[in-house]
């Protein structure tokens, strides 16, 4: 998976499984800054490159996406 450059629309879903949707500011070594419609944050680079393992919430099984 190659990283997102400034000025690409990403959507990430990080571990804490908050969903950030916006356009890429800028990218340093350890992460990038996203600026979405609701708020800006920074997301560290393994949130792009880590795959989610599944969640049990309630007691149903749930697959993140990929």
């Amino acid at each position: 998976m190659s990283l997102p450059k400034a000025g690409d629309t990403v959507k990430v879903t990080l571990l804490n499984r908050e969903t950030i949707e916006g356009v890429v500011e800028w990218i340093d070594g350890n992460g990038l800054w996203i600026k979405g419609a609701q708020r800006s944050r920074w997301v560290p680079l393994e949130a792009l490159s880590m795959p989610h393992d599944s969640h049990e919430v309630e007691g149903v099984q749930e697959q993140a996406a990929e």
